[in-house]
């Protein structure tokens, strides 16, 4: 039986190489890089016909029941709705129960639901930090209770008891941003632009988003970019709320780049308001949500988003949490292949109809 599962790991993997291709990164990881934009659909289907196919081999034996915590920083964003739904199905398939926690992004209570999930005996945990200080904290529970701790969320440092990080690579989504910008301020603004970025700066990924983009822009601009940064704290109403107290002192911005769909959109809400033209004005989001892709339909000054796809990585995440807990699997392999790091589609008005209709067919009824 175990031989069996292992052959169908080892098939998932080939054909997930074959579906969005993998090479390497130069962290010392993968980067998996979607072939024509369909890596969110055929590979999420490959997943889970694999992940049916181990639970049909399963059923010659005894399958072991499982439990698997996931700790999520919210379940507000369509971005985490994606990624939840990723979870559930990929564990429903396999025959596992995932029991679903949110830490709001607060150090004290990532912990608190740490320990909540040991307690109630989780074979597994698949956490997404609220800080570096809270995942070391957590992970030294996990270590201590004897069950295995998966990356989620943003890439921490690889250490003992650990899985590492399945993601976007955010770092390269930035600074597909930051060219996008780029070649429309050289366009539509003769190169110069007063350009405001929308951080997270206790969300690892997102610090490198905005890195990515501000390095990209300014390698690219011909003129001139002065770049304001303000903690949008990845929520609608908190980017709102910097957007319009930047706009106060500074009416001239030109560009907004936002290190999610939400602070994004909420500071675009914020430029409308005050009335800037949408013909000179530019937003730009990171995620892949619906709500982006009706502005960019819609003609808005939102005209790009970097696309996540969180859906094929939780499913992946949870196969390993799985095949961790039922002993058919070790974290060493893992360690082994390092982190994998998802390349971002970009979506445009020229591609946006292709990728609605993907995210609506991941998306609850």
């Amino acid at each position: 039986m175990l031989k069996k599962l292992l052959i169908i790991a080892m098939s998932l993997s080939v054909i997930l190489m074959l579906v969005v291709g993998v090479s390497c990164a130069p962290t010392g990881g993968q980067k998996v890089e979607a072939v024509q934009d369909t890596a969110t659909t055929a590979a999420a289907e490959t997943t889970a016909a694999a992940a049916e196919t181990t639970a049909a081999a399963a059923t010659e034996g005894t399958k072991k029941p499982v439990k698997i915590g996931v700790i999520q920083i919210t379940l507000e964003h369509e971005y985490q709705v994606m990624l939840n739904r990723g979870f559930i199905d990929q564990a429903k398939a396999m025959g596992a129960e995932a029991i679903v926690q949110v830490n709001d992004m607060n150090p004290e209570k990532c912990v608190k639901v740490a320990e909540d999930l040991i307690a109630a005996g989780v074979d597994a945990i698949i956490l997404a930090p609220a800080d570096p200080a809270s995942w070391k904290a957590v992970l030294e529970l996990c270590k201590k209770a004897g069950i295995p701790l998966i990356n989620d969320g943003s890439p921490q440092p690889i250490e003992e008891g650990m899985v590492p990080f399945i993601g976007t690579d955010s770092l390269g989504g930035g600074q597909e941003a930051g060219k996008f910008a780029a070649n429309w301020i050289n366009e539509n603004l003769a190169g110069n632009a007063k350009v405001v970025g929308l951080t997270l700066p206790t969300f690892t990924d997102c610090v490198a988003r905005n890195e990515g983009f501000n390095t990209a822009l300014k390698a690219n601009v011909t003129g001139t970019v002065d770049i304001i940064e303000q903690n949008g704290s990845g929520l609608r109403e908190k980017g709102l709320e910097a957007m319009e107290n930047i706009l106060q002192g500074n009416p001239d911005v030109d560009v907004l780049f936002g290190c999610n769909d939400d602070s994004a959109l909420g500071g675009m809400s914020a430029m409308q308001a005050a009335g800037l033209d949408v013909k000179t004005h530019l937003v730009i989001g990171v995620d892949g949500t619906l709500g982006a892709f009706n502005e960019i339909k819609n003609d808005t000054m939102f005209r790009c988003d970097i696309v996540q796809q969180p859906y094929l990585y939780a499913q992946m995440h949870m196969e390993r949490a799985v095949y961790l807990a039922r002993g058919e699997q070790t974290i060493d392999f893992y360690q082994s292949q390092g982190p994998v790091f998802l390349k971002t589609p970009v979506v445009t008005k020229e591609n946006v109809d292709e990728w609605i209709t993907k995210v609506s067919a991941i998306m609850p009824k």
